[in-house]
């Protein structure tokens, strides 16, 4: 996805490709969402973590694959959208992670972006965009099938801390 397709589909954000030099931004918007976390860890956020999501990818896909874009109001880190391109098949785009600070949720930044996202997508010739999401997270699964995202197949991640995560995928065809 190319920074300048999505920034003109979404003029009111400035936007930016994260890096590690935008840890703690992505640090305090995480923290303001503690109970997404907690699925995944009853421990504190901790910097590694965030790292982490910033430069994580599937083994199988080159780095420059990943993208982690910063969506700014004002000059204030507002949501942050992790995507893989050309994954898990060449025309899709994955969306590893959406997640709009707590301050602005309820507002219409998610819908917006995801909206601007789709557009974009579309330019660039993605046939589809596919996601995981937590299964038991009723209020994500809600968010995404408002946006026209289908339920797909459930899967279970392993955890850290011992045990497994109930994800299922959802899938949003483009025309």
């Amino acid at each position: 996805m190319k920074l300048a397709t999505l920034q003109a589909q979404l003029p009111d954000f400035e936007i930016r490709l994260l890096t590690l030099a935008d840890q703690e931004a992505l640090l305090e918007l995480e923290q303001s969402n503690p109970r997404y976390h907690q699925y995944f860890s009853p421990e504190p956020l901790t910097m590694t973590e965030v790292q982490h999501d910033l430069t994580a990818h599937p083994d199988e896909l080159a780095a420059a694959q990943k993208q982690v874009f910063g969506f700014y109001l004002a000059h204030r880190l507002v949501a942050v959208l992790d995507v893989l391109n050309q994954y898990p098949q060449e025309q899709f785009l994955f969306v590893g992670l959406l997640m709009v600070n707590k301050a602005y949720q309820r507002k219409s930044v998610g819908r917006v972006i995801v909206t601007g996202l789709m557009q974009a997508a579309l330019q660039a010739n993605i046939t589809a965009i596919q996601l995981t999401r937590v299964t038991a997270d009723e209020g994500v699964a809600k968010f995404w099938q408002k946006l026209g995202f289908e339920d797909g197949n459930q899967l279970f991640l392993p955890l850290k801390a011992g045990g497994r995560l109930a994800v299922t995928t959802m899938t949003r065809l483009l025309q």
